[in-house]
Parts: C-alpha cells; structure tokens; sequence
C-alpha cells in the first residue's frame, strides 16, 4: 500500500509516512509521524528522531519481504518468525540466506546478485542509522547488481 507503480511495475510513489520535504529557507517540526508502523525505523521509534536514513530502513524492509515473499510483520507466526526483518538478519548471521529466500527469487535469480542484494539488505537494516548506507548508496548498488 506504501508503494504506487505503473502497469509495468516501475515504481513512482513511494511513502512511508517517515520523510518530509523541507524547504531550505524553513524549519519544521514534525511530532507526529504517520505511516505504517512495522517499516518504521526502530532507531525513530527509540529517539523520535527522523534521520536520512529513516527511509533507507523502510525500503529494505519492503526488499525483506521481496526476498523471502513474506510480510515483514505477522502476529500468527512463532516468536522468532514475527519480526521478518529481524529474521533475515539473523538468518544472515548463521548463513542461511539461501534457505528462507522466496522459491520464485532463488529460482529467478543470480546467487552472487542474490548474497549481494541480501547483504545490502542486512545493512540496511541495522539498528543504528549511522550504520546504514545513504539511500543514494542503495541505488547506485542496486543498479550496480
């Protein structure tokens, strides 16, 4: 729902409720952010902080659920298979990339673009924002891929 494209899939709005535009000759102050919760930064919902890299978080998490077909958040799941993005970095850690990944993406996909494109991920996902690739980063390495 976050994520408006055309009938050939090309993506042309994308909104997670976390980014505002600012004018360069205005200061704004945002207390409440709206969107959808489970692609929220966790360092936000920690600090109440938007940072550039507040939407990096968020496009990965929609990259999570591409990787592995699944929806980033589900409350039917065990325990450790709730939080979907924590279990692809987890996954990540013990190696196992190419056992949760979707069977449509193994099977369609290059493994080296495949590691790379989940290693971008994993990245992008870390908790610490300053840890996280610039999204510019994210697009050149993508296209890169």
């Amino acid at each position: 729902m976050n994520i408006l494209s055309d009938d050939k899939f090309t993506t042309k709005v994308s909104d997670f409720g976390a980014s505002r535009l600012v004018p360069l000759n205005q200061m704004q102050l945002s207390t409440l952010v709206q969107g959808t919760f489970r692609y929220i930064d966790p360092e936000y919902m920690q600090t109440r902080q938007l940072t550039d890299k507040s939407d990096v978080y968020s496009f990965c998490a929609v990259l999570v659920e591409l990787l592995i077909g699944k929806k980033i958040y589900s409350d039917d799941k065990p325990e450790e298979r709730k939080n979907m993005a924590k279990y692809f970095v987890l996954s990540m850690k013990q190696n196992r990339l190419f056992d949760i990944l979707d069977d449509e993406v193994m099977h369609g996909g290059n493994r080296m673009q495949l590691q790379g494109v989940a290693d971008l991920t994993e990245q992008c996902l870390r908790l610490s924002g300053e840890e996280r690739p610039t999204m510019r980063e994210v697009s050149m390495d993508l296209d890169y891929l």
